[in-house]
Parts: C-alpha cells; structure tokens; sequence
C-alpha cells in the first residue's frame, strides 16, 4: 500500500527506494471525477455487481490504471469483503475509504500502551497538613546550564514545614518558613516558589508578607522580608533567564483582590539576595518596595485585572506577556505585557477558569474552570476557543500539554484525569484509578516533570504517575505489544505479518518497512460489573484462502476476522471460561481445542456473518486441559494436554486412531468404546475447565469409577481412552507445542509429528495407522528449559524452535529420518548460511549439549528474547525467521541468525526488500536488550562471518606443527631471557622470622592471657628537668 511509503524524516532515501519497487494504491490513483464516474457505473441499470475482469477493464477506462495479474488478485481479494466473486459499490467505496483511513496513521512511531499505563506510586509526605504545593529547585550547572533531571523537588503545607526531596524521592531535609513576627499565632502559608538562579526560596503567607530564605550551601536562612501587602499572594510563578545576565528576572504574583504584581530584579552575583556585613535580615515594608525606595527591587502593579481572586499566573516568553486566570466571567484569563499597559487579550469563560497551560513553540492556550469543559484556544483570538473538550463531571484543577502540544490531560477535583489527542480531538484514556491514600476531599496540587514525565499529585500523601513514559534507544529497541505477544502469523497471499498479544490488540504490520498497518483494539472483550475488560487472545490462523482470520482468547470466544479492514464477520465460542489453546482452520470447518478438554467443529459455508455461534463438540477423550493441536491435511488431527496425552483423530470422521502417552511413548494405549452415560452427562455439563490441582487429586478415582461402570454397564458405543493405573498418581510431562512436517510422505518410518515436551526433548513420531515413536532428541541446552514454539519452512528442510529462556535453535530435518530416499547433505553449504556452525576456540554450551548427539544437526542457535518464546514463523521467499515472545516483542531475523529489527521500534528501519533474502551487504544491529546478556555463542551469530573469520584464524594457527608455533614464538618474542631478569639493580634482602616458644601457666585455675604476651623490657623513665623558679618557689613554701 501507498501508505507505507510514508517514513521519518531520516530514512528518506530508503524510503523512495521502497516507492519504486511497489505499485501505488489505488486511492492514490483515483480523483474525485474518477470517483464520479465509478459512482456512475456501479448505479447504472444492469451494473450492479462487477467481476474481476470487468473491473480491470473500468480500470483501465476510466482512470488509465492497469494491473498484472498477481496485482490484481490482490486488489479484488482486498475488495471483496464477502468473497462471492462479485464486487458493489459499497464494498469499492469502503476499499478507498480504508486506504485514505491509513495514511492517516503516522508513519512516527506511537506507542500502543495507554497514556497513564504503569501503576502510580504512593509516597508518605512527612507533613502535618496536607500539601498546598510542590515544586523543583533545579541544580545550576556551570552557571548556565540547568534542567529537570538534577536537583530536588519541594513539598509546603500550611504550616510552613517544607520538605526537600532528592530526585529518587527519598527525603532529605525538613525546612520551616515561619514568620518572626508571630509569637503565639503559627503562620499560614498560601504558596511557594523557587528562585534557582539566586539561590533562594519564597514563601507567600496569611500575614501578607513574602518571605525570602537564603538556601545556598544547604542553609535556610531568611534573608528578605517584604510586608504589608495590600491583599495575601495566593499564586506565584517565576521567570529567569541563566544565559542572560543582563535580564532581569520576574516574580509575578497574583493576590486576593484580582491583582497582579511583577518582582523584577538583577541576579548578577545573587543581586539583592547577597549577604551584606551587619545586615543579616532585610525586614521592608510594602510601600517602601512601591516607592523605589529598596535598592536591587522595582515592582510593578495591573490593579483590578479579575473581581476574584487569581488562581494562577505564568510567563509567556515569546510575547513577553504575563498569563493570569481567575473564576470570573468577564476577565477568566488575561495576556498583558509587561511593558506596555494598553495592549492584552482577555478571554470570557462564562464561570472563569480554575487553571490553564499553553505551549508557545504551536501558541496554544488550554483553559478549565468550574463547568468541568477544557476549553483549546488560539492565543490571538480570544473571541471563541477552537475546541472544547467535555467529560469530566468537576471542576478542572490542573493541565498539562506534553510533546509540544499534541496530548493534553486534564485533572478534575474528584481526582479524573483525562488524555486528550489535541490534533485528532479525541479523549484517549480516562484514568480513575488515583490512589485514595492522596485524599479523598482534601484539595490537591500538581506538578509535571517534562525530563522523566513523571506527574506529581500531592496532598495528603504524594503520588507519582508516568505519563507516556519514553523508551531509552540504550536499553531497548522498543515493543511490538504493550503486554506479551502469544501468536505470530506470516500471510503469503498478502505479504504481511499479523500478530496478537495479551493486551486484546492484532495489528497487521508490514514487515518490508516495519511500518504498522492496520491495529484492531479490544478484539476480544468481557463485562465484569458494567465495565469493559479486555481478554488476552491466545490463538490466532488464516482460513485456507488467507483472506480471513480467526482468533482464540482465554475466556473461549472465538472471532472471525477480515484483518484488511478490521471488521468482525463472526463471533463463536467453545465454552465459558475455557481459555482457547488452538485454533485450525480446514476448508468448510473450524476446529478449536482448549481447557475443556475436547474438540469443538465449527461449520464453515463461506459466508461472512454466520447467525449460528455454538458448535458441535467431539467426544470427551482427554482428562486434562489440551495445550496445543495441530494438523496434517487431510489425514490427520493430533492432540495433547497437559498430562502428556497424546490422541490423533482422523479429520473426516473425528474417530482416534491411535493415543498414547509421552512419559511412555512406546506403549500405545486401548481405545474403547464404552462411557457411562452419568459420567458424560457429567462431563457436558460442566460449565468451565477444572482446576490443574483438584483434577490432579481427584484424578485416580474419577478414572477407576469410570472403568469400573464402563465394564458393569453397557452403553452406546462412544470412543474414550482409558488410561493404565500405572499413569494416573504422576500428572507426567506436559505437551508445549506440536507440528507436522506436512511435506513428508505418511509412512511408518518416516518422521512427520515433532512434539516438544517438558523436559526439554522433542519427540519424533510418525502418524500413519501403523507407525510409532520413533525417538527423540535433546532440544535445549539448559536443565530448565524447554521448547514452547515450534516452525517449519515450506519443504520441511529446517525446524526452527523456540525456548522459554528466549533460545532459537534451527535444526536440519532434511535428513533425519526422510522418506525414501535420503537426500543427500551437504553440511559447507549450511556453514556458509549459519555462522554458528563455524569453528569455535572452545565450544559453547549450545554445542556441547549435542556433542553426542549427531542427529538431527544443529545449525544455529542464538538469544533472541529475554523471556519465553511464545511463537514462531517463516516468511519462505525472503528466508526470514519471525520470533514473538512474553517479553512484548515481535522479531525478524535472517535465516542465518542475523538481527534485522523488532516490530514496533521507535529507531528508524531498515526496508527490505520484498521477497529477496537479505544480503551481507545490509548493515545489521545487535539487540540492545540482548548486548550485556547474550553469551559468546550468541554474538558470533549476531555479527556474523565477518566476526569469525579472525576467530577461524587463530584456530588454524592452533592447528598448525608445534616446530612452525615455535618458529614464530622465537620471532615475536626474541630469545629467552636470562637470569636475573631483573638485573642487578635491585636485591630483595633477606627476611628473617623469628620462632618463639611458648610455654602457659597451667598452676592457676585459669591462664592469664596478658603474663604471656611478650611486650618489650621496662625502662627507667627519667625525670624531667624542673626550672629554677619552681623549684624556689618549693623551697619557700
């Protein structure tokens, strides 16, 4: 599509070249007359419907648009949505309204996580009284460097006490503002703000005076005191420029009486904050500040601006204005410069504005008040706003624009804090999940760090949100899903890649230029309480054609999908609460298995919407849960649960042939076909799966009731499979993933069924009615790990597996037990492919696991994910290998192991070229997640031949005559060296240890320990000389 030629700036190049090598959509091709016209045609008296070839030829009419062949199958499968073969209007029109719809999507990367996602934390505030405000006092770097990653965050209640904050929110240091004048009455502070440039914090009081501490070498000390004031400062903000020196800076304040003032100051080597000798305490009047009578300070008053009090101000530096807001209708904000009186904008809410935020680089102004609506306005048309956003059911109390205006939340009184998309308008989360601990109706206040995005909510405790929080490119590479991904599917017909996670999310990716395509939120849905829940979707298939798509979730609905765009056509379901394990999807049915133990066979006529969603189950066979299904068309369907179960089915009349159980492999189990009828009724209608614990227990019993009634009573001839005693007390080993090798000719000796078990081993069977185990082989190198995802190609030539320790292994099944006759191997070529098969100095852990183990051959293996493998698959015509993972990440891998990007990334991607396997002229990557984790084994894979041949150098080196070794050994380090090598410049004189021999007195009832240290013999201690005058002065007395 069109749509994915749309790149970031900085991959322009790759960009046209991905534009040349494909064909535009057609709603790029198409105008409006065109439109017009096909409009025309559709609606004309016999043309209703159009074929394949007569679309082509209106193609080719009206717009001059011609396809080939293959383009054109693909075009009509997109078109028509109902797969009659017959295209209408609604089905072409809809066609163009999805492509435009996708150009609108960015091409920039956008995160699928929800805004506030990560659970808030609660920290204790350390106050008496609730917090009235908190802000940052910013570390001064070099004079004229600062930002919010260094220095400390402050916290005030009423009562003075401010808390000082290191950046980890750890507590540093408690402050007191109080004021001297008060001796029996304790202060009320109103608000707080820092000056970082002069190192000096303000408080505003009830007594209306501000308040000046001295904060530099950690001290408090107030400094300056301005009182009297004509009304109390309710809001303060602050306004400096570190660069300039020779600008002043500006405290604005805004006062009780709809006034605003303007502190300006030189901060030149602290300005007036600098201590003079003698005059530890500046103690001024107001009016003396309004006369100019203070040196350092000149001060500046907009009288009656608003008829309430101010609520908040701010500084708009471009326009070199003031903001300030207050809940009156007539003046609810106003912009005025500083310099000149005449000139301002005054905005008219009808109940005033409680709070505002603006962000100068796209002037945007965003307003909220008491009538609970944001409200977005145009800086300089303060006549109408340009959007108002409704929802909150309180007052706003606090906004915040992030990423130069494009998201805006907005917090209300009842503590809802909303997400808004400013350019697309539209609400993108509610949050209500605030923590009570911050007060339920105690007022609260606000602060946003725009460096880490935390949002800081304080008042009686404090409380930290994330808010977007972005990805460090050192630690990761970003995410595919916002939860973990569980399936991964490869569409040929397409040519694109679907996968599915934990979060209810399928997106459709295209995986030539990573670009996301199409995203289909809250796939499967429940209501718990009257609230909406998303549900993890656990299985995911195409149908035969590849047009449609099916999908599984925990609580066992199942949907039909058109994934092109987006549309549920069916909804199904196998049982309640029975989580979907497998989905298969045959022509003219639907096969699911789960956690209720059987098979449930959907029908399959072809239609969109099918009206029927309950089907038809098989028969109970298996005592526990069925983890993984998987099929060989048209033979056979294969089984297996969590205790090792092991059933294949025939697909055409869904009878078992053969079951057996993986801890004995060997011994094929009686199928009989006798059930007591209590027992089944029992079973059907059971309306969820029962749990792994109690089934386990309760297992033994169950079994010998049943077989017992099953040989004392005769009912209808139904199959079940009645397990030896000798099986039931252990649960044995569970089946974690199974897949045919569909290429293969059904034989008994030939290997067609690989089934990855618990301990690790795959074990190798061969389906056919008069086959068996065959063997088995180790598959992972660690005693703990096990495989969890298995995938082949398309020729059965590798078997590519997936561990929980995030391992992927490639495995050549060409020649492990082959039908007749054997291909014959040869083992260069593959080295040439797989740089892990490539000579090693000492041999991994990876190798030495299958040292003893010459079948099947281990052509690569490498640390793809930092958690379990949930999936894998294999794009065949580019010989790329996808992997998904528990860990939120889908990625794409050569098939030689080289790392080409992860779905989802924020960093720019590298297209690929459709169809054509990527060459070793591609500059490849190392995960950066995998950098500080991944063994040798695995960076020799990731980097490739390249890395390797000075490693097959130095091996050959080793290899050579120890004579030849020795030659150069003399040539790099010359003679041998003679003694002494150190000359005789330097002798190490001897050291003498002397020997002691002790002997304890054993006379007294216990040894004192200190008679037998040796200590070094008394000396005479001699008597100083006294002066002449002390000893006259002896005499006298």
């Amino acid at each position: 599509m069109s749509s994915t030629s749309r790149r970031r700036k900085d991959g322009r190049q790759s960009v046209s070249a991905q534009k040349e090598s494909k064909t535009p959509a057609l709603h790029e091709q198409l105008d409006e007359d065109h439109i017009k016209q096909f409009y025309n045609v559709f609606h004309g008296p016999h043309t209703r419907q159009i074929d394949k070839k007569q679309l082509a030829r209106l193609l080719k009419d009206i717009a001059n648009i011609v396809y080939d062949e293959n383009e054109l199958d693909l075009l009509f499968l997109r078109i028509n949505t109902k797969r009659d073969g017959l295209v209408t209007w609604d089905e072409f029109i809809s066609h163009l309204i999805l492509g435009f719809q996708s150009e609108e999507i960015s091409s920039e990367f956008r995160s699928l996580d929800a805004p506030i996602s990560k659970l808030p934390k609660v920290i204790r505030s350390n106050h008496r009284h609730p917090i009235n405000r908190i802000s940052f006092f910013p570390t001064i770097k070099n004079g004229i460097h600062y930002d919010f990653s260094d220095g400390n965050y402050l916290t005030c209640s009423k009562d003075g006490v401010i808390n000082y904050w290191c950046m980890d929110l750890k507590l540093d240091r408690t402050v007191l503002s109080s004021s001297p004048e008060l001796k029996v009455q304790t202060t009320w502070v109103l608000d707080m703000v820092c000056l970082p440039d002069v190192s000096v914090v303000c408080t505003s009081s009830s007594e209306r005076d501000l308040r000046f501490y001295d904060t530099s070498a950690c001290k408090f000390e107030l400094r300056i005191i301005f009182s009297s004031l004509d009304e109390a400062v309710v809001c303060m903000h602050y306004e400096f420029n570190i660069k300039e020196k020779d600008e002043e800076s500006k405290l604005i304040m805004g006062d009780m009486a709809g006034n605003v003032k303007i502190l300006m100051f030189n901060t030149v080597a602290r300005g007036p904050f600098k201590s003079q000798p003698g005059i530890p305490l500046l103690h001024v009047r107001y009016e003396r500040l309004v006369k100019r009578l203070v040196p350092g300070f000149r001060i500046v008053e907009f009288r009656n601006l608003h008829t309430n009090w101010v609520r908040q101000v701010s500084y708009y530096k471009t326009l070199q204005c003031f903001v300030s807001c207050s809940a009156c209708p007539k003046a609810a904000v106003i912009i005025k410069d500083i310099t000149d009186n005449k000139s301002s904008y005054v905005y008219k809410i009808p109940k005033g504005a409680w709070c505002f935020t603006f962000c100068e680089c796209v002037h945007l102004l965003a307003t909220g008040g008491t009538d609970s609506l944001v409200r977005l306005w145009n800086p300089f048309v303060p006549n109408k706003p340009s959007a108002v956003f409704s929802g909150h059911h309180a007052g706003i109390c606090a906004l915040i624009l992030q990423d130069s205006g494009k998201y805006l939340y907005s917090i209300s009184k009842d503590k809802c804090i909303k997400v808004w998309d400013v350019i697309a308008q539209t609400c993108l989360q509610t949050y209500l999940t605030v923590p009570s601990e911050l007060g339920e109706y105690s007022d609260f206040t606000a602060l946003y760090n725009p460096d880490n995005r935390q949002l800081f909510l304080g008042s009686v405790t404090l409380v930290v949100l994330q808010l977007r929080p972005l990805q460090c490119s050192e630690h990761t590479d970003g995410t595919t899903h916002s939860l973990a991904v569980s399936v991964v599917l490869y569409n040929p017909l397409f040519k694109v890649i679907l996968t599915c996670g934990w979060d209810s999310f399928i997106i459709v990716w295209d995986p030539w230029t990573g670009r996301r395509i199409l995203v289909v939120k809250e796939a499967h849905v429940r209501i718990l309480r009257g609230e909406t829940l998303s549900v993890e979707i656990t299985a995911a298939t195409f149908d035969p054609g590849n047009q449609l798509l099916l999908t599984g979730a925990s609580n066992g609905t199942l949907k039909i999908w058109n994934f092109n765009s987006g549309t549920c056509l069916r909804n199904m379901s196998i049982e309640p609460g029975c989580e979907v394990t497998s989905v298969i999807w045959i022509r003219g049915r639907i096969l699911a298995v789960g956690w209720n133990r059987h098979v449930t066979e959907f029908a399959d006529n072809g239609a969109a919407i099918e009206s029927s969603s309950t089907g038809k189950s098989w028969d109970i066979r298996h005592s526990e849960d069925v983890f993984c299904a998987s099929v060989r068309i048209p033979q056979t369907l294969a089984t297996s649960t969590y205790n090792g179960e092991l059933v294949l089915w025939r697909l055409e009349t869904g009878q078992p042939y053969r079951c057996h159980n993986v801890v004995h492999p060997t011994t094929r189990l009686r199928i009989e076909y006798k059930l007591d009828k209590e027992e089944k009724k029992r079973v059907h209608t059971t309306q969820g799966p029962l749990s792994r614990s109690s089934s386990m227990y309760t297992k033994k019993s169950n079994s010998e009731k049943s077989f017992q009634a099953a040989q004392n009573q005769k009912a209808h001839k139904l199959s079940t499979i009645h397990i030896p005693e000798t099986y039931i007390p252990l649960r044995g080993l569970a089946t974690h993933s199974m897949i045919f090798l569909s290429e293969r000719t059904m034989m008994p000796g030939v290997a067609t069924l690989m089934i990855a078990l618990e301990n690790g081993n795959i074990q190798v069977w061969s389906h056919h009615p008069g086959g068996n185990f065959i063997t088995s082989f180790r598959a992972v190198h660690s005693g703990v790990d096990y495989v969890t995802a298995m995938a082949t190609d398309a020729h059965n030539e590798y078997l590519f597996t997936g561990t929980t320790e995030g391992y992927i292994k490639t495995w050549l099944m060409a020649d492990y037990y082959p039908p007749n006759p054997a291909p014959n191997v040869c083992l260069p070529k593959y080295r040439l492919i797989f740089p892990f098969m490539l000579k090693d100095l000492v041999d991994g852990r990876a190798k030495r696991a299958v040292r003893d183990q010459p079948k099947p051959v281990l052509l690569s293996s490498f640390k793809g994910h930092m958690l379990p493998v949930s999936g894998l698959a294999y794009l065949n015509e580019a010989q790329i290998v996808v992997s998904c993972s528990t860990d939120c990440t889908t990625r794409l891998w050569t098939l030689g192991g080289r790392y080409l990007g992860t779905l989802g990334t924020f960093k720019p991607w590298i297209p690929i070229t459709i169809d054509t396997p990527p060459g070793n002229d591609r500059e490849y990557n190392i995960p950066t997640d995998l950098k500080r984790m991944a063994s040798s084994t695995s960076f020799k894979v990731f980097t490739g031949r390249n890395y390797e041949r000075s490693k097959v150098t130095q091996n050959e080196e080793e290899d050579k005559p120890i004579m030849t070794a020795n030659t150069n050994k003399m040539d790099i380090y010359g003679k041998r060296l003679e003694e002494p090598v150190l000359g005789n410049h330097f002798k190490i004189s001897p050291r003498d240890v002397g020997r002691y021999a002790f002997s304890l007195d054993t006379t007294l009832p216990y040894i004192p320990v200190y008679t037998h240290l040796i200590m070094p013999p008394a000396k005479d201690v001699s008597r100083p000389h006294t002066s002449e005058g002390i000893s006259s002065s002896q005499g006298v007395k």
